[in-house]
């Protein structure tokens, strides 16, 4: 085996190795975990934040100095045309220019950027929250379709070991031919069940892989409480300001009130101070002086107070913004309780009540059938009954589940492993 071949070799079973090694059951908690680690979004918002709480510390700084140089009065015309010694006027001039900003008006602009960053961290909360919702949605689909396959492949298994018992009968005469193509029409019924179960499976691991990273096969480890809400209805409803949406509605308003109160001194003057050397030609003097440059706002109505007068009706905007916020997500948990009130009320009357009547139906019947008092249809119709009785109670669970991540995670939760 050559060095190349051996390499390559090596190479594919560590590859294989890891991959393995990935692909494995992971709790909720892991994979809420794997999730925040893999989510770009939530890095690029907190990377923004940073940025803005960096330009905030700048903002409080005055500007860098400026290196100003150059030639004066250099002549283009006559004797001393482009001669830089000869006229007493030409002056070579360096000097240094700093500008003044207020520091009420530099505090100002540092607070807008600060509550811009804060506006942004609140948004990153909210992308967790969403990100840990349809993370969550994802985990216990995989969980409740695995649920769904195993009972489906149970009651397919169970008819197929009928196949022999049939055909046995037929041959015996006791059993009609047609029964076996009964049989076998029953059987490709139930395996369609079993195939979109199968895809239901695929369909959560492919959406866990793109939340998380992670070639998630299979879940591990308790299913989260779903069974009853994480709070009373009036407790939802009294938590909808602590809704990250809720916050960064919030941080919006105060993020505008900062730039009002940033335009409002907008007419303050900036002052440029520069101060200079200048070098003549040998027998004249050198040069020096001080030099000021001062803003005048003399068209203060038509520009600073337009500017402000803008920006003040865009914090009324933003309030206004955040009171429609708070009732839309009122709204929203209503709506939520409302239908996961309903879903759980369809799954427990599926698993309390007609699963169980489903169940005693088919016992009964094959009591019957193995006595010979019933026939394979109405048997073979009972088992499809079930698996569809089934199938609709695991339905109506992920139901129950989903609204149930939907309400839990209004709020980002810290998941520990």
């Amino acid at each position: 085996m050559t060095h190349r071949t051996l390499s390559l070799w090596l190479g594919g079973v560590l590859f294989g190795v890891m991959h393995t090694a990935q692909a494995v059951p992971m709790t909720l908690a892991q994979t809420l975990t794997a999730a925040q680690h893999y989510s770009a979004e939530l890095s690029a918002s907190r990377n923004e934040a940073q940025a803005l709480s960096s330009m905030a510390d700048s903002a409080r700084e005055l500007p860098d100095p400026k290196l100003k140089f150059g030639i004066e009065n250099l002549p283009v015309q006559g004797s001393n045309d482009r001669r830089f010694t000869r006229e007493g006027m030409t002056m070579s001039r360096i000097g240094v220019m700093q500008s003044y900003i207020s520091s009420e008006k530099r505090d100002r602009k540092a607070e807008t950027l600060q509550a811009e960053a804060r506006g942004v961290t609140a948004k990153s909360e909210a992308i967790r929250a969403a990100l840990q919702r349809d993370t969550a949605q994802a985990w216990l689909d995989l969980a409740l379709s695995e649920k769904a396959l195993a009972a489906a492949r149970k009651l397919v298994d169970e008819t197929v070991r009928q196949q022999g018992t049939q055909k046995a009968s037929v041959g015996a005469g006791t059993a009609a031919p047609e029964s076996v193509l009964a049989l076998q029409v029953s059987l490709g019924a139930m395996r369609d069940k079993v195939t979109l179960a199968e895809r239901d499976v695929r369909l959560a691991q492919a959406r866990l892989l793109q939340l998380s990273g992670e070639t998630i096969t299979g879940v591990s480890g308790k299913l989260p409480p779903y069974q009853r809400l994480p709070a009373d209805e009036k407790t939802l409803v009294e938590g909808v300001a602590l809704h990250p949406e809720v916050i960064a509605a919030a941080r919006e308003a105060n993020t505008a009130k900062a730039r009002s109160a940033q335009s409002a001194i907008a007419a303050i003057p900036d002052v440029e101070v520069e101060v200079y050397y200048g070098h003549r030609a040998e027998g004249y003097d050198d040069m020096a002086g001080v030099m000021f440059t001062v803003d005048m706002p003399l068209f203060q109505s038509k520009r600073q107070d337009k500017d402000y007068a803008a920006d003040v009706s865009r914090t009324y905007q933003a309030n206004d913004q955040l009171a429609l916020t708070e009732r839309e997500h009122v709204a929203q948990v209503n709506s939520l309780v409302a239908e996961y009130q309903a879903a759980s009320a369809l799954w427990l009357r599926q698993t309390d009540e007609i699963l169980p009547l489903q169940q005693r139906r088919l016992a009964l019947l094959t009591a019957q059938y193995r006595a010979g008092q019933s026939d394979l249809s109405t048997l073979l119709s009972a088992r499809r009954d079930l698996l569809d009785t089934t199938l609709t109670a695991i339905q109506a669970e992920k139901e129950v589940a989903r609204n149930w991540a939907a309400i839990h995670y209004l709020i980002p939760q810290e998941s520990a492993q």
